[in-house]
């Protein structure tokens, strides 16, 4: 009994690393795949579904699908909100060449 306090200690000291490594690192660790990057780097630039799909050579369904993807992997309720997001953790970023 005396040692599982001990053990819950060392897990969670081990997580603190964890979580500090990844907030020095370099590389961005991103949940959705590099097709749903993209399309959300369209979204950002103002692009309609319409749009995306043509820049694309997708489907306008296709677009949804990953859309609503998107939102779930995020956990967010609107395009607006997976854009914010996606800048904040530089998945996306707005520049010059839009």
């Amino acid at each position: 009994m005396l040692s599982r306090p001990f053990v819950a200690s060392k897990v969670l000291d081990q997580f603190r690393e964890l979580a500090t490594l990844d907030e020095a690192s370099d590389t961005v660790f991103s949940p959705l795949t590099p097709r749903e990057v993209e399309i959300l780097d369209c979204v950002a630039r103002g692009n309609s579904n319409k749009e995306i799909a043509r820049l694309l050579s997708i489907s306008d369904q296709t677009v949804k699908n990953h859309i609503t993807s998107i939102l779930r992997k995020l956990a967010v309720n609107d395009r607006t909100q997976a854009v914010i997001y996606a800048l904040r953790h530089g998945w996306i970023k707005l520049g010059d060449n839009v």
